[in-house]
């Protein structure tokens, strides 16, 4: 069962919380080797109509030792190697951001360290994204809140009281703008038991906050199971070609494939509508004319007591309704009824 409603939280003049669109990220990460692969990259997520573009500031030197290489489900190189090729200046910082105010969405980052934090301020940002690898780095989860922007944190390989502390780090440093991402920390994820969606439920009970989903499937079915437990938040890896040399294209969602997943969520968001059962203007018509109601079995003429034999129950539904029946029988008619005229109460005494 989905929580009591959560704050709202307000990134760039975008409302996040319950009662809102879904916020749809393009984690682009760095999903490109040169600067126009980026623009390209900022113009198609547009295009495909997401919210917002993510991308990812940190220098290898204080992101990582030269010494450890990534699992092997992630390719087994050296983190140092290639986070040092995919470093990104803050020239083309402002080059993506500048494109992306041209687009009419949002653009943030995810910064590894203090000093990407205070490159971001420079460039203004209105939100930060936090990896799922700094969950446990409260020091530095409290000097991205003290900047009081609102902050968006995933939660991969964390238990809850890990995603306890982190909340409690922000909170503690005076910022209350907090969206929780369910995610799992697999480069993709094969085997969608280890998904948790319902994860995202125990967030909304447990914290109060926005929350969301950081999707490394290769499917929509996630995602779309997300927004129907309450999910207010997707991100999902974008690249302009599943081809690129880099190392999370092969996963990512292309244009055509985050054009129909974007679509998928506003029809899913539009179908959930309010959750009070009432008919829809749209069945009005249909209400008339096929629900059920007294109909006359045979003639009866005016005067007569209606009895149980004069009637039968059957469509349209614009007569006396059956759960009705025992407070029409015994009236006599006002009119004569033709056999299968539907009886109103107009036609009784």
């Amino acid at each position: 069962m989905i929580g009591a409603p959560s704050r709202l939280v307000t990134i760039g003049g975008t409302v996040i919380g319950d009662g809102h669109p879904v916020f749809v990220i393009a984690e682009v990460g760095y999903n490109f080797n040169t600067l126009d692969e980026a623009l390209a990259s900022v113009d198609a997520a547009a295009a495909c109509g997401v919210d917002a573009v993510k991308f990812q500031t940190f220098r290898a030197e204080t992101l990582t030792s030269r010494f450890t290489d990534f699992p092997a489900e992630a390719g087994a190189t050296n983190q140092f190697d290639e986070f040092k090729r995919y470093e990104l200046s803050e020239e083309w910082h402002y080059a993506l951001f500048a494109r992306a105010r041209e687009r009419g969405i949002l653009a943030f980052s995810t910064p590894g360290h203090r000093d990407d934090v205070d490159l971001l301020e420079r460039l203004g940002v209105p939100a930060y994204k936090i990896g799922s690898d700094d969950l446990t780095n409260l020091p530095f989860l409290a000097y991205v809140a003290s900047t009081g922007k609102p902050i968006i944190f995933s939660t991969g390989m964390g238990t809850l009281a890990e995603v306890e502390e982190a909340v409690a780090a922000i909170r503690g440093a005076g910022n209350d703008d907090i969206v929780i991402l369910q995610c799992t920390s697999n480069y993709p994820i094969r085997d969608p038991r280890v998904v948790n969606l319902r994860a995202i439920q125990t967030f909304q009970q447990a914290f109060g906050v926005p929350v969301g989903f950081s999707d490394h499937t290769t499917s929509f079915a996630a995602s779309l199971g997300a927004v129907a437990l309450g999910a207010s938040v997707i991100e999902r890896h974008f690249t302009i070609d599943k081809q690129l040399d880099v190392p999370d294209a092969f996963f990512s969602s292309d244009p055509p494939e985050m054009t129909a997943l974007t679509a998928a969520i506003r029809e899913l968001e539009a179908s959930l509508s309010d959750g009070v059962k009432r008919p829809t203007p749209t069945e009005l018509a249909m209400r008339r004319e096929t629900r059920k109601s007294l109909v006359a079995l045979a003639d009866i003429a005016r005067g007569q007591p209606l009895t149980a034999a004069h009637v039968i129950v059957k469509r349209p539904g614009y007569g006396i309704a059956p759960k009705l029946q025992h407070l029409a029988i015994g009236r006599r008619t006002r009119v004569d009824i033709r056999a299968d005229e539907v009886i109103t109460w107009e036609m009784l005494e």
